[in-house]
């Protein structure tokens, strides 16, 4: 064999080789993180898979790509309010109106503050709610 052939040989190996690792490496990296995840969802996937939570027990990268959307109360359309649970288009109209009138809800809590809606459906609801 010459010296062409035993280098051609070993480029041709070295470049499947690195191929095979590539194709084969892609899935895996895939499934860590999907682009659905909203920056808090990803950031408490992110905490989970390094160990460094605290103490404390977070659902896993799957768990949180399949969970409900987080709603800014501040700024969500009628459509996106009513997704929250226990919230209909008139109470998700009293939000906005209240949010507008009155002032931005500063907590999750000030929720209560608007007619018909109580501290009851603001627990059930605690989890996908944001105010900024």
């Amino acid at each position: 064999m010459t010296v062409k052939a035993m280098i051609f040989r070993l480029l041709v190996g070295s470049i499947f080789a690195i191929l095979v690792l590539a194709l084969w490496a892609v899935p895996a990296q895939a499934q860590v993180c999907t682009p659905s995840l909203t920056p808090e969802q990803a950031f408490l996937a992110v905490t989970n898979l390094t160990g460094n939570n605290g103490g404390t027990t977070k659902p896993s990268a799957n768990l949180l790509a399949n969970s409900p959307k987080v709603i800014n109360i501040n700024t969500a359309s009628e459509t996106q309010l009513t997704q929250l649970d226990g919230i209909g288009a008139k109470k998700a109209q009293q939000i906005i109106l209240y949010r507008r009138m009155i002032a931005p809800f500063a907590t999750a809590d000030d929720l209560a503050n608007v007619k018909g809606i109580g501290k009851a459906t603001v627990d059930k609801n605690r989890h996908r709610i944001t105010t900024q």
